[in-house]
């Protein structure tokens, strides 16, 4: 775990605010992954109305909703997980090497998916020699909120 995590004594609240837009990357080497979410997270952050929570933009260790152990509302995305390949439950072909997540809140729901538009576009500009081979999102049938964003919507 690195980076750094900064807490300010005060912060606005937005009660109809919308949270959790996400992007995953899927790539052939740490390098090439990292260059396509820096991509994304640069075209993001032009958009207004958003934000990205984490350091960076960028979470090494995605989560999904639920968790085997009671209190718990996340765990580990382990479907994502490249070293896990092995077991049987991942959704990684042979040739990703590499997952980052990028999490997205806004103000509103237009404005979160206007992001994941920019970040996907982005992403999809470098292509694949240089970049990502898979992008993915999850809605995690539908526990995370009652926003969804599909990515097949998101671009023409």
């Amino acid at each position: 775990m690195d980076g750094e995590f900064v807490c300010d004594a005060t912060t606005g609240l937005c009660k109809t605010a919308v949270g959790g837009g996400n992007i995953i990357v899927m790539g052939a080497t740490a390098e090439k992954t990292l260059a396509a979410t820096e991509r994304a997270v640069e075209a993001i952050a032009t958009v207004p109305d958003v934000i990205l929570p984490f350091p960076g933009g960028i979470v090494r260790s995605g989560s999904k909703v639920g968790s085997k152990y009671e209190g718990v509302i996340a765990s580990t995305n382990d479907a994502y997980c490249p070293t896990l390949k092995g077991t049987g439950r991942s959704a990684l072909g042979d040739d990703i090497e590499s997952v980052l997540e990028i999490v997205i809140d806004g103000l509103t729901s237009a404005a979160v998916a206007e992001a994941m538009k920019a970040g996907v576009r982005a992403i999809l500009a470098l292509g694949p020699e240089r970049g990502a081979l898979r992008i993915g999102a999850g809605n995690y049938g539908g526990k995370l909120g009652s926003h969804h964003y599909y990515l097949k919507d998101l671009l023409p």
